[in-house]
């Protein structure tokens, strides 16, 4: 660490490489004519520079953390230590992904501004989300009078689909309590078993239109607004909506899955669901390791 202007600067000794910086015609050649002089990057140097190191670590180096920590517990040049624990039980909790690259393109998500994930709208239903709560239009800003949750992935297994409908299920409601006059309809498959689990919850949704039906296309219209194929009983129609919602399918972190396969456990989603009310712990094939499920 080093003071630069009245700034401590952290130094990350693992940057690999400095910045690349663009080519340029030399300036005898720029005499005479109006040719560009920065000619950006050739194919070496954009490979170069897409596999540097940012060391994007959140820490900008102000170091006002350290000046306001009065007991000093922050030290700038404290390295990593990796040591063992011996412990007599270990619980392993899920954490979900639910990864963009699984939907399909047909749903316009990256290509339609107003086609949004029900992750992105968990984070406009939040009061310290980026719209501080309110449920917009990528596109221009505007409350939408219509949403549509469109079920983006096929087959599933019943937890895991469960899991995916009750998220989708309780961000309408939320989206309906802060826009009573909008319209909002889900389009999802396999609905009966979630019906019969969630009736009495299901049946007072007066607002909420749930719909037994697939989606196979989302169409931009005009101002963005976004028309819809729907499927059911073998014809389909159209609709449009000014929002729409992909619900996503969940799956089990990265860390997790790494974590369960050095435990020598064989485990997949499903595996951290419970039937019944309440948290849970499940055994595996492991005595000592257990699962913190979800219900």
């Amino acid at each position: 660490m080093y003071e630069h202007k009245g700034r401590y600067i952290v130094e990350f000794p693992d940057i690999p490489a400095e910045r690349q910086h663009q080519i340029e015609i030399d300036v005898e050649e720029r005499r005479g004519n109006y040719n560009e002089v920065e000619l950006g990057f050739d194919e070496e140097r954009a490979v170069r520079e897409a596999k540097r190191c940012l060391s994007c670590r959140r820490c900008l180096g102000c170091a006002l953390c350290w000046a306001e920590c009065k007991p000093e517990a922050i030290v700038f040049e404290m390295e990593d230590e990796y040591y063992d624990v011996e412990a007599d039980a270990v619980i392993i909790s899920s954490g979900v992904e639910r990864p963009h690259d699984r939907i399909d393109l047909s749903f316009g998500l990256g290509q339609h501004l107003n086609v949004i994930t029900d992750l992105q709208l968990a984070g406009m239903l939040s009061e310290a989300g980026p719209s501080n709560g309110l449920v917009i239009r990528p596109y221009d800003g505007e409350i939408p009078g219509s949403i549509g949750f469109v079920q983006s992935y096929g087959a599933a297994s019943p937890p895991m689909h469960g899991a995916a409908l009750c998220l989708a299920i309780n961000e309408a409601i939320l989206a309906c309590h802060k826009l009573p006059q909008s319209e909002i309809e889900v389009f999802a498959t396999d609905l009966e078993e979630f019906r019969i689990k969630h009736k009495a919850a299901l049946d007072d949704l007066k607002e909420i239109k749930i719909n037994e039906a697939s989606v196979s296309g989302v169409q931009a219209t005009e101002n963005e607004n976004l028309e819809l194929t729907i499927s059911t009983n073998g014809s389909e129609t159209k609709k449009v909506f000014e929002l729409v919602v992909l619900i996503t399918q969940p799956q089990l972190s990265g860390e997790v899955r790494k974590m369960s396969k050095d435990l020598g456990l064989s485990l997949n989603y499903a595996s951290f669901f419970s039937e019944g009310e309440g948290a849970v712990l499940l055994a595996t094939d492991n005595e000592t390791v257990e699962l913190a499920a979800q219900t």
